[in-house]
């Protein structure tokens, strides 16, 4: 019988390293991000021509995507992100149920990783809820460093997201990652022990 933990929290809050502990753990783990990225690099169901017709050309260059420039253009309206969500959220929301499903078959812990798990209505694919807790500093700072983005950028992505108090309603567990690395791995180790460990 397996268990599906869907992880999630603001931007940069530390999921992706969270997730990495659990599959050291023996967790398979779905990176939603991917999934998203997958839909218009490949054209699934022809998602990347719907963005074109509803962005236009300024966010391509060429017949590429230009990832950066849609980002700073939706993440500054909440009309286009919307938008942007119709055209990606249901083609994700059918790849990532397949590939649940696949996971659950082979492996005792599935894990979604997912930044818009409630945004998307994903939770109710998966059995826990765990939200991840970061400070707004550590988001940008990471924001800035990681993606290389301006300041006001970064403000933008994070505003964009629902907000952090809402995600913890669903929460059946809350990872605190605003304390240093060694003690959110702790807190995630003794979490694999107590909850999924002997499912």
């Amino acid at each position: 019988m397996s268990i599906s933990v869907g992880l999630t929290g603001n931007i940069a809050s530390g999921k992706s390293m969270i997730a990495s502990v659990l599959l050291e753990h023996g967790a398979a783990v779905l990176d939603a991000d991917l999934v998203g990225k997958r839909v218009l690099a490949e054209d699934i169901d022809g998602a990347l021509q719907r963005v074109r017709s509803a962005f236009g050309d300024s966010v391509f260059d060429g017949n590429e995507l230009n990832r950066r420039r849609l980002g700073n253009l939706v993440f500054g309206d909440r009309v286009l992100l919307a938008t942007l969500n119709s055209i990606t959220i249901p083609v994700m929301t059918r790849l990532i149920n397949s590939e649940m499903s696949l996971l659950r078959r082979g492996h005792r812990v599935v894990v979604l990783d997912a930044a818009i798990l409630i945004e998307a209505e994903w939770q109710k694919m998966v059995d826990e809820i765990w939200v991840v807790r970061a400070s707004k500093e550590d988001q940008l700072q990471r924001l800035m460093t990681r993606d290389r983005l301006s300041f006001s950028e970064a403000i933008n992505r994070i505003e964009a997201q629902m907000p952090l108090e809402e995600k913890l309603r669903y929460a059946d567990v809350v990872i605190d990652n605003t304390l240093d690395m060694k003690q959110t791995r702790t807190q995630v180790e003794q979490l694999w022990r107590q909850r999924l460990q002997n499912r």
